[in-house]
């Protein structure tokens, strides 16, 4: 259980000794800068300090970060070096990082120059789709043989346009010649759902024409700003997006020169990014026109490192002070290299509050056992710790990624073992290939021949659970002086619950369970209504906790899955090597069994996995932490170099 302990720090500097000692405190990465916006609000200081900070600068800072992502990630698809799942982040030293910087100028002028590419490449595109879309317009008319741009003559009209399909063109062409004899008509082409037609008339019998082909819904078609017939149109277009392919070819040439600089732009991104933040950093601090205020918190036991280093390069008033009892501080949790992983289930349902302990060290057995125990096959077991251990000795994972391949990898060690002791191996594919000559038997017992006793043990499992969850709680009351609350609260529970399964045994224990029972519920009744005055009240009350047995029992049964998760796992693993083996164990039939079980097992280690993540996690978070946890911590965030490309190889950070 271990939540870091916290001390707060105050410091009034010079306003000119400003940017000097937020590097101090960005160099070292250990204090977290709080907001110090109620001391504006305060009569003593409302008067006397202002808030510090530029917005502006911190947008215009946060438009050039942007532009650079983006200038980085477009260059990725020009890169010869690409970054893997598990990638680290590239280590540089001081050196290296400040002799880039000194190109700052010329690194930004490179971002400008793929930006005004990308803008290039997108005019371009758009014209080869102009291009593209006339062709297509075209297409259809490519037998039409008169230039687009000659729409009539002196004495008649020339029409190009289309009709539905469903209209018949050679009763279209009759009623053009019975009501218009002065008329040409011509089918250019069919797609299926349109004609394309050309009629040519005379002028005197315009009014006829438009009649017919208004009964045949005819639309007009009319190719503006285009000369000359319909192929030299198509000819001229793709000998457009012949040079436009070309040109674009060359543009992102040249944009392919400039991925030699990805590495410089990752420097440069992160670069701005620390400055970014020292100047976002500005917002939590408070200022006249000669000194300013800020305020913070750090892990304690750097208190006098901290102290020293500052008072060593500047002068400043500086005080170190503890939280007051109900102060709130960030939490920073600090567990042993077994337990660490764990955290990262911790983390995702809540921080501790400062109220709260850290649970994930109880947490954390429990959680790899009831894993093992769900997926409950040796062999995948060893599949999972294979490969997670394989990626932690390649790549040295950071933060909650790094966190959650431990953790699988500790699951994984859980998995060997409840396999081994049920007897799971890939199933049972070893009798199956073997006609039941090879075979490991189980150390404890086969689930799949005895679920009752399985389901029993689940119940069993899932007591020591919930009783080590209650029993938290007992010691968070008795620290914070809650003696009574502890024996009247927990302790009745203990005697009850304890009694009621004694009861279910039978035999002599049944006879200490009734006794047992009978105490823990008289206690309960006496005890749970003692802050009501009303002695009748008090007595309701405590009649009324007794129905809290239900969420008891509810909770154990929870534990169910227990068993429906690890009988799950063996009954998909045996149909899986049922089909593998149907075809027997000739040629043909060991090439089905080869791909069945590739494919089978990776399903079935992958669904179950993911089943045994969710329902163990739902055990910590629903059955064990609701007997002791709330929840709701901040995060300790502290004011450091953050970086997304790069790792400084800084000697001054701590």
């Amino acid at each position: 259980m271990a939540i870091v302990k916290m001390s707060k720090l105050s410091l009034i500097g010079l306003e000119s000794d400003k940017e000097k000692i937020l590097d101090i405190l960005m160099n070292m990465g250990v204090v977290e800068i709080s907001e110090s916006l109620e001391k504006l609000s305060s009569e003593e200081w409302k008067d006397l300090v202002v808030q510090d900070g530029d917005s502006e600068k911190v947008a215009i800072l946060d438009d050039k970060i942007n532009k650079v992502k983006w200038a980085i990630e477009y260059l990725s698809k020009f890169s010869s070096k690409k970054k893997g799942l598990f990638s680290e982040k590239r280590c540089i030293d001081k050196n290296e990082y400040n002799m880039t910087i000194q190109n700052i100028d010329k690194l930004s002028s490179i971002v400008e120059s793929i930006h005004k590419y990308n803008d290039q490449l997108a005019y371009l595109k758009s014209e080869k789709n102009k291009y593209a879309n006339l062709i297509l317009s075209l297409e259809p008319w490519q037998q039409l043989t008169i230039p687009l741009n000659v729409t009539s003559t002196l004495t008649t009209t020339i029409l190009i346009g289309i009709v539905p399909h469903t209209s018949t063109s050679d009763r279209l062409k009759e009623d053009l010649i019975s009501e218009a004899p002065e008329s040409y008509f011509e089918l250019i082409s069919s797609d299926g759902q349109q004609n394309y037609i050309l009629v040519i008339y005379h002028n005197s019998c315009e009014e006829n024409i438009l009649k017919v082909l208004k009964r045949y819904n005819f639309s007009k078609v009319v190719f503006k700003e285009l000369e000359g017939t319909v192929k030299s149109n198509i000819d001229r277009a793709q000998k457009n997006i012949t040079r436009i392919d070309k040109e674009c070819e060359k543009v992102e040439k040249e944009v392919s020169e400039f991925a030699k600089y990805k590495d410089d732009l990752e420097i440069l991104h992160d670069h701005l990014l620390i400055e970014r933040d020292r100047v976002k950093v500005l917002d939590n601090l408070l200022k006249t026109s000669r000194v300013f205020y800020l305020e913070g918190w750090f892990p304690s036991e750097l208190g006098e490192k901290l102290k020293t280093k500052i008072n060593s390069q500047v002068e400043c008033f500086l005080e170190i002070t503890e939280p007051d009892k109900d102060e709130d501080f960030p939490i920073l949790l600090k567990n042993k290299k077994l337990v660490q992983p764990f955290e990262a289930i911790t983390e995702m349902y809540s921080l501790p509050s400062t109220k709260d302990v850290d649970p994930t060290f109880l947490m954390a057995p429990f959680y790899c056992f009831f894993f093992g125990m769900m997926v409950s096959d040796a062999a995948y077991g060893i599949v999972m710790a294979l490969i997670t251990g394989i990626i932690l000795l390649k790549y040295k994972l950071q933060g909650t990624m790094g966190k959650m391949i431990k953790l699988l990898f500790f699951c994984g060690i859980s998995t060997v073992a409840w396999g081994a002791m049920f007897g799971g191996w890939f199933g049972d594919i070893l009798p199956l290939i073997s006609g039941g000559k090879l075979n490991i038997p189980p150390i404890w017992f086969n689930p799949l021949d005895n679920p009752m006793k399985l389901l029993i043990w689940s119940m069993v499992f899932g007591g020591v659970h919930l009783f080590t969850g209650m029993g938290i709680k007992a010691y968070m009351l008795i620290k914070e002086e809650k003696i009574f609350d502890a024996i009247f609260d927990i302790g009745s529970w203990y005697i009850l619950l304890i009694g009621v399964a004694l009861l279910l045994v039978g035999g002599t224990p049944a006879q200490v369970g009734k006794y047992m029972a009978i105490v823990g519920a008289a206690m309960l009744v006496l005890t749970q209504g003692r802050d009501s005055k009303n002695i009748i009240k008090r007595l309701l009350s405590g009649v009324l906790s007794l129905y809290n047995i239900t969420g008891y029992l509810s909770d154990v049964l929870s534990y169910s899955r227990l068993l429906a998760l690890g009988l799950g796992t063996g009954v998909i693993a045996s149909v899986i090597n049922t089909l593998g083996t149907l075809f027997g164990l000739n040629p043909l039939g060991i090439i089905i069994l080869i791909i069945v079980f590739i494919i089978g097992h990776t399903f079935n280690l992958a669904i179950n996995a993911l089943g045994a993540y969710v329902h163990t996690s739902r055990l910590q978070y629903v059955e064990f932490f609701g007997k002791f946890y709330e929840g709701g911590g901040k995060r300790f965030e502290p004011f450091k170099k953050n970086t997304k490309y790069i790792t400084l190889n800084d000697k001054e950070a701590v």
